[in-house]
């Protein structure tokens, strides 16, 4: 077979994979790609995904090695980040911890890189965590108007704004093809035009989520919950 029929084979069980529900279905469509192409990074990270997602971490963890290993991938941030999510499950902690500092090393400020972190260095530090929650600045009482500014990670708006689902925008993070929508998304919320007032949930003054509906809000705030309305 011609290496370009081969590629159009290849491109087309990827293809296949992503689209498809099933799991055992799936895996088939990613593992066939790779019996033609060993060495295609798109099969190997969807693979990787899926097994991650099914909590095959070891098995996972050696795909991603193989991405590493191949080393094609210009911004291998996303890969460090996953190995460190698979060997945190694994119990290894330390391990998670070197490859979330590889991480970011290549991107300091990334949120989701540094909630990884703060949650492992918790579990290597053995932090106790109190059994009933505390309530915060970011909590109003009843009655109060809620307003003060604590969005969701760039991440999580980046996934809803720009992707099918958290899988697909993982994918993509994976091969470092999100950066431009997580730009976007951050001057957004830097401007402000992410806020209460841009929130789906927003109605007259107040917050209309289910569990929240009634409760009075600033315009100008926002919490966790926002998830804003599409352009």
């Amino acid at each position: 077979m011609a290496k370009d029929d081969v590629n159009k084979v290849v491109e087309r069980y990827i293809a296949s994979g992503r689209a498809e529900k099933d799991v055992n279905k799936k895996e088939h469509y990613f593992r066939m790609a790779l019996q033609l192409q060993p060495k295609n990074v798109h099969a190997l990270n969807n693979l990787a995904l899926l097994l991650q997602h099914e909590r095959k971490f070891r098995d996972s963890v050696a795909l991603y090695e193989k991405i590493l290993s191949i080393g094609v991938v210009a911004r291998p941030y996303p890969v460090y980040y996953n190995i460190s999510i698979c060997l945190k499950n694994l119990g290894n902690l330390e391990g998670a911890k070197t490859y979330i500092n590889r991480a970011l090393g290549i991107k300091p400020g990334d949120e989701m890189l540094l909630e990884l972190k703060e949650e492992i260095t918790d579990l290597l530090n053995s932090a106790p965590k109190g059994s009933a929650p505390k309530m915060t600045s970011s909590s109003p009482g009843v009655g109060e108007v809620y307003d003060h500014w604590d969005p969701p990670a760039v991440s999580t708006l980046t996934s809803q704004m720009y992707y099918a689902d958290w899988n697909d925008y993982k994918y993509h993070r994976g091969l470092g093809e999100t950066d431009l929508h997580e730009k976007v998304v951050r001057e957004k919320l830097e401007k402000r035009v992410y806020c209460c007032s841009s929130c789906r949930y927003f109605s007259a003054g107040a917050c209309r989520k289910k569990g929240k509906a009634g409760r009075k809000v600033r315009s100008d705030s926002i919490c966790k919950q926002f998830i804003p309305q599409k352009d």
